[in-house]
């Protein structure tokens, strides 16, 4: 018994050490999944944190703002430029969607609340939780912190919001997916078969494995060398060698006697040349038959290819189709890898439209790398840099602007801290995309602190309410749960139904926009399965900025 005490004095005395013991039980059954399935890192940190936190301990008010600061600046700069850029270039289509699904949770939420006689914090637990927005719990505390009520009635409304959250973030996440597992049934549709319409709708009406190298993409690249022997080679361009090939191929050098040339489509070819190109190998591989004998590699002189991932934001470049830039003569050699938008992988079809921020990856010779990189935007080299002057500065005024407080009647209306940290992290995000040089984050302190933040953040809420969970769950549980698994679906099936009646919209397209104005990715990445095809991406990214 001694030591039981002697363990609960210290972690009592020393809060830090439950924090991070709840973000490491939290993050390894994170990684639980069955059938593809799992709740995520945020829900199991939240439960152990209540778990632990029955021990009673006082967490400092001030890291629990600080990392909710850090998580709401990355998300707003993470989505920023794509938030702007929605609002201008989307059309109405998935802005009318998108605010059709939050009003009606929202309204729903105010409903339901208002019915089942649920305070304001169990209201607002029951809206973050089914419709899985960890950053309205956050914000729903800013706002609870301006009500007028006394401190005992203040950590109660807490308290209700945390449990609430906890309860529906569960169904708000597995009947999410649910939904969509079953929407294509109900939209009377083939989702596959769909999504392979509108993939080779995209591609100029040609099935998956016909489509031509637009843009060169493509996995796998070979270099090979082959002696020009076949007659009627001579005298043709670099250029028109090239088009023999029923892919895309890229003449890198010519070896000309003891020379190396470096060819531009113009430069006239001659027998006993040798040619090095480099391509797909499915490709590649008829060099033999289209150009002559195949030479020894490694008796060409070294070749230097270079991979870079580069952030379009060029104007030359923003709103053309892959089609459309394989086109530029900067092009030529180039192999697309992958194009993402937001972290999501897109379809590589001629008609896909690249936007603002996307991130391609490129493959070619250094010199043709670097050329195309200047078409396109700003080249993401890999770097650890990040500008903690920008980052400090937006925080600060971000904050001043949460703490900004107008009177609605008697009513206070506020942004919060994290709302005003979370638009100054919008607005930053766009200036890092005009002004590309200024206010970088690297990725990877991106994911740190928006995860870690939004982590740190929920460990010192289930921490602080631990021993009030059990008892707020006792009051409310039930008709919280009944009133989570209505507000989950509902948003659902009125924007299902509007998407398709009034925008009518292209199934794999409203699917997909769906999921992101409900920010499931789990859920996108269920229909992508489903789908056999990344095109429901095309219709995510929007909703998920706004």
């Amino acid at each position: 018994m001694a030591a039981a005490d002697f363990v609960v004095d210290v972690c009592r005395n020393n809060p830090q050490i439950l924090i991070f013991l709840a973000l490491a039980m939290g993050y390894a059954l994170g990684k639980i999944r069955y059938r593809g399935f799992g709740l995520g890192t945020t829900v199991w940190v939240l439960f152990v944190a209540l778990a632990l936190g029955q021990i009673g301990i006082n967490v400092p008010y001030l890291l629990k703002t600080v990392a909710f600061a850090l998580f709401s600046f990355c998300i707003g700069y993470k989505v920023g430029p794509q938030f702007f850029a929605a609002l201008r270039r989307e059309g109405s289509g998935y802005i009318w969607l998108t605010l059709v699904i939050d009003l009606t949770c929202l309204l729903a939420a105010i409903g339901l609340g208002t019915l089942l006689q649920l305070d304001p914090g169990t209201t607002a637990g029951l809206f973050a939780g089914s419709d899985t927005q960890s950053a309205s719990l956050g914000t729903a505390e800013g706002a609870v912190a301006q009500l007028p009520v006394s401190d005992a009635q203040r950590s109660t409304l807490d308290t209700n919001l945390a449990v609430a959250y906890a309860i529906t973030y569960i169904f708000g996440t597995a009947g999410g997916i649910l939904f969509f597992k079953i929407a294509p049934a109900l939209l009377r549709i083939n989702l596959r078969d769909e999504a392979r319409k509108l993939e080779e709708r995209m591609s100029g009406g040609l099935a998956r494995a016909e489509k031509p190298g637009l843009f060169s993409w493509t996995k796998e690249l070979e270099i090979r060398a082959f002696r020009v022997s076949r007659v009627n080679l001579a005298g043709k361009t670099a250029g028109e060698v090239e088009t023999l090939f029923p892919g895309r191929v890229a003449i890198d050098k010519i070896r000309r006697g003891g020379q190396a040339i470096e060819p531009t489509i113009d430069t006239p070819i001659e027998s006993g040349d040798t040619l090095v190109i480099h391509g797909s190998p499915k490709w590649a591989i008829l060099g033999t038959e289209l150009i002559g004998p195949e030479v020894d590699i490694t008796t060409i002189p070294e070749v230097v290819g270079e991979v870079l991932e580069v952030c379009v934001l060029n104007r030359e470049a923003v709103g053309k189709t892959l089609a459309e830039l394989g086109t530029r003569k900067e092009a030529h050699g180039i192999f697309l890898a992958k194009i993402t938008r937001q972290g999501h992988e897109l379809p590589m079809t001629g008609d896909t439209i690249v936007h603002k921020c996307d991130v391609m990856q490129i493959v070619g010779l250094e010199e043709d790398v670097e050329r195309a990189a200047k078409l396109l935007g700003y080249p993401e080299r890999p770097t650890a840099v990040t500008d903690l002057v920008m980052m400090g500065l937006g925080i600060v005024l971000g904050t001043l602007l949460g703490l900004v407080v107008v009177h609605v009647g008697r009513t206070p209306v506020t942004l919060g801290v994290g709302g005003g940290v979370l638009i100054s992290g919008l607005i930053f995000g766009w200036l890092r995309s005009v002004h590309p040089t200024f206010g970088q984050i690297s990725s990877g302190a991106q994911w740190f602190l928006q995860d870690f933040g939004l982590n740190l953040f929920i460990a010192c809420v289930g921490l602080m309410i631990g021993p009030k969970a059990v008892q707020a769950f006792q009051t409310t549980g039930v008709s919280v749960i009944v009133a989570g698994v209505v507000l989950c679906l509902l948003p659902l099936f009125v924007g299902m139904a509007f998407g398709k009646v009034v925008l009518k919209m292209n199934p794999v397209l409203l699917l997909g926009a769906l999921s992101g104005a409900r920010s499931l990715t789990a859920a996108i990445n269920t229909i992508q399965e489903d789908a056999d095809s990344k095109v429901p991406v095309l219709g995510y990214a929007a909703p998920y900025a706004l």
